[in-house]
């Protein structure tokens, strides 16, 4: 047994000891916890009970990761239906965060929740009733003892869209040395870029089964864009807004945060006390709780704004006559953002992690995040010119500035022709993977 697997297995049996306390301090991870006990079981019934066949298990941590899969599995579904040989494998999706349900449309399993604890009598007892054909995980979410019940069951392992972050915990020497057996084990590994590949080889990964093939996520980012605006979302979205007719300007801030939300509210007034042109604002929180929407709209009512959810616009136009709509749906933050004029990301004042900005990107916006970031893809569309990173004291003034078209205009094609260099990773992880797939 690795240290890795051996710290993952003694780390989950502290948190299953400290459940009484969870559930009274942090009830979230202890509803988490209390999932992923009872994985096991739940897995293994249905292991036993599915038709005998192929199957893929596929790993990701939330949804941002699963949906980078999604054309990866596209592709490799449409060579099964091609193929007179190749019986369709079936799919099983793990995610470590609920948020990983809003990419299961996309990818269509037959089963999915959250993975079995990381200890070796979960996971080999999933294994032996799920018997999957391939494991893989997406973007960096590898657990030791999912890897090490692989490797005791004969599976096959991999790693698609390859990301280490710069200053990643596991990229420090402990983690190096408690996991390297496990990154050493995986049979074939696709590394976003290649400053990714050299940070997966310094954690344990084999030169001979690395290769760089991008992130698919731009693949992705690309699809729902253009979808958005051939099927018409998107003009759906702009007339709700009552912004068909361009008179007005809308800026969609996706995957917000508290810290977020104040400033885009400060700012927007700024801009609105300084006579130039306003801009009118959709917030898409990350946790669209009703708890968070009522804290929200109550914020937005207590500053003097016009607000109104998502929910309540109806057939009629938000118009002129709201200045804030909060957007309480989810699944659809790709197309709202291919109905605005400029996009803000969330999670970049506040230290909670900045979320995708390919996707406003892709439809062609510029996007405005802050500065608490280490995303790599963040840092490379800013050095494009499609991304504009600003710190909450200076967002007034970043779009006051965006409010001219000429600059808006030459900010969003950066942004997009950004996307469309990254592009074609999907056809390339799909035969990174395909010697692997089962049939």
């Amino acid at each position: 047994m690795s240290a890795g697997t051996r710290f993952t297995a003694a780390a989950t049996g502290v948190a299953l000891a400290a459940a009484p306390l969870l559930r009274r301090v942090r009830p979230d991870i202890a509803q988490a916890l209390a999932a992923r006990r009872r994985t096991a079981a739940e897995l293994a019934a249905w292991g036993r009970g599915r038709e005998p066949g192929p199957l893929v298990w596929l790993h990701g941590a939330s949804a941002g990761e699963l949906l980078g899969a999604v054309p990866v599995v596209r592709a490799l579904r449409v060579a099964e239906a091609g193929s007179r040989e190749a019986r369709r494998a079936q799919l099983l999706i793990t995610h470590g965060s609920p948020s990983g349900r809003a990419a299961l449309p996309w990818l269509d399993p037959d089963h999915s929740g959250p993975p079995p604890l990381d200890r070796a009598r979960d996971c080999d007892a999933v294994f032996s009733a799920v018997r999957p054909g391939l494991l893989v995980f997406a973007k960096l979410d590898v657990w030791p003892g999912l890897v090490a019940a692989a490797g005791r069951a004969g599976v096959p392992t991999a790693l698609i869209n390859g990301t280490v972050r710069d200053g990643s915990r596991r990229s420090g020497v402990l983690a190096r040395r408690l996991f390297r057996a496990s990154y050493a084990e995986l049979d074939a590994v696709g590394a976003a870029s290649p400053g990714d590949a050299a940070r997966l080889e310094a954690l344990g990964v084999r030169p001979d089964v690395l290769t760089v093939t991008g992130d698919a996520a731009f693949d992705l980012a690309l699809e729902r864009a253009d979808r958005a605006r051939a099927d018409g979302s998107a003009a759906e979205f702009r007339a709700a807004l009552g912004a068909a007719d361009g008179a007005t300007l809308w800026l969609v801030a996706g995957s917000t945060w508290p810290a977020d939300e104040r400033a885009l509210l400060d700012a927007v007034a700024a801009v609105r006390r300084g006579g130039g042109p306003g801009w009118q604002l959709v917030i898409a929180p990350h946790e669209p709780t009703a708890a968070h929407v009522d804290a929200l709209v109550a914020s937005c009512m207590a500053r003097g704004e016009r607000v109104i959810r998502w929910s309540e616009v109806g057939a009629a136009a938000a118009g002129p006559d709201a200045w804030v709509v909060v957007f309480d749906e989810v699944g659809r933050l790709a197309e709202l953002y291919a109905a605005g004029d400029a996009a803000y990301v969330g999670g970049g004042l506040g230290g909670t992690g900045l979320h995708n900005v390919l996707e406003p990107a892709a439809a062609g916006l510029p996007v405005v995040f802050g500065p608490r970031h280490d995303r790599a893809d963040a840092r490379a569309l800013a050095s494009a010119g499609g991304g504009l990173v600003t710190p909450a004291g200076a967002l007034a003034d970043t779009l006051a500035g965006l409010a001219h078209p000429p600059r808006r205009r030459r900010h969003g094609r950066a942004a997009r022709a950004f996307v469309e260099a990254g592009a074609g990773a999907a056809a390339r992880t799909a035969e990174l993977l395909r010697p692997l797939w089962p049939s």
